[in-house]
């Protein structure tokens, strides 16, 4: 990868987060970078190669984080809130979130082609909370009372709805005040 390159989508990914996919364009990122739109469309030819790369890229990203809160934690519970501080910290004042919960809510503007990635990716971080949940279940750090395949799924709707929340009222804090039944689910011994 080039240096411009990295460039494009490091500026993708920070527009995507803070605008949406539909809130930049490539004169955006042209004006941003300094070089002309020719030279994107060089490395990226339609904005949804680039949505795709950024995307490609932001859930290897998101895996490997996931990956790591695993090999750090002791307990299932550890790991869960690991994951809920993860999504805590990509929230900020300036509007940004998790990359996954803005196209979420940006899917009628994304190609097929990124709604299934995007889905994939859902899909691996709910497969990934499931696992944590049946560990905190044998290790009773964390109560799951139904179907951990279905709870997981709502677990991540919450920790994505809660950002979404965070964002609309533009107050971080609006994140731990939608989560906290999430958080009352972990043991503290």
């Amino acid at each position: 990868m080039t240096e411009t390159q990295s460039r494009l989508l490091d500026l993708g990914e920070a527009l995507m987060r803070k605008r949406g996919f539909g809130g930049f364009s490539y004169a955006d990122l042209a004006r941003e970078i300094g070089i002309r739109k020719a030279s994107i469309h060089h490395h990226f030819p339609t904005k949804s190669d680039l949505g795709m790369a950024v995307l490609d890229r932001y859930a290897d990203q998101l895996a490997d984080k996931l990956r790591k809160i695993s090999s750090a934690s002791r307990t299932g519970g550890q790991a869960l809130d690991g994951t809920i501080k993860l999504y805590r910290d990509a929230i900020d004042h300036a509007g940004r979130m998790c990359l996954c919960s803005t196209l979420a809510a940006d899917t009628e503007v994304i190609d097929r082609d990124m709604r299934e990635r995007l889905a994939q990716a859902n899909r691996d971080t709910a497969a990934w909370i499931q696992e944590t949940l049946l560990t905190g279940r044998r290790d009773r750090s964390i109560a799951v009372g139904g179907d951990p395949a279905l709870e997981a799924k709502a677990i991540l709707a919450q920790l994505q709805g809660a950002q979404l929340l965070a964002r609309a009222g533009g107050d971080p804090q609006i994140f731990d005040q939608a989560i906290t039944t999430l958080v009352a689910r972990l043991s503290r011994h």
